[in-house]
């Protein structure tokens, strides 16, 4: 049995599912296509880290309006967090400014934590075994929130490596 893990964008997971790349992702944006199936992992508050003794770090909850003009750290366009951060501010008509995007949306936090910025991290991140030790805030925008889901092709064959992989994800999730 064997396991290969890729990191992509989510244009590029609904290609590799469509093409049969891959059998199996993890995703934390929809994938278009109406021959994939999901199951829901988690879902959770995404919330506004900010590195130690930053001008907000002492408050439980900001605005989106409080870091319109904050140096704000991402992803590239095609995953989540990027996804997420255009939606949200655009929904408040606001324009966030994007000095840091990289391609490895768990190396935000760090980033933010190394002073770069500020940015959205998933609340999954305030785990004690997380890397990052940022400051978490809340952040009033509605629909602030990640949702991870298995994502699969539901015509095509699931082959017992992605099967168990599937099994395990789904407990480990559900035992959180």
């Amino acid at each position: 049995m064997d396991i290969r893990l890729y990191q992509s964008s989510a244009p590029a997971m609904a290609e590799q599912l469509r093409a049969g790349e891959v059998d199996l992702c993890f995703a934390s944006q929809p994938l278009p296509g109406p021959d994939l199936r999901t199951a829901e992992l988690l879902r959770e508050e995404v919330l506004l880290a900010v590195p130690p003794g930053h001008r907000l770090a002492e408050r439980g909850r900001v605005r989106l309006a409080d870091v319109a003009g904050e140096p704000f750290v991402t992803t590239r366009p095609g995953y989540w967090p990027r996804e997420l951060a255009d939606r949200v501010f655009a929904a408040a008509g606001l324009h966030p400014d994007y000095t840091c995007e990289t391609d490895e949306p768990g190396a935000t936090g760090e980033l933010i934590v190394a002073g770069l910025g500020v940015g959205l991290v998933p609340e999954f991140s305030r785990r004690p075994e997380a890397h990052a030790r940022g400051v978490w805030l809340h952040l009033d925008a509605p629909d602030c929130y990640r949702s991870l889901t298995l994502v699969w092709r539901a015509d095509a064959y699931f082959s017992v490596a992605a099967q168990r992989l599937s099994d395990f994800a789904r407990e480990h999730f559900r035992n959180l």
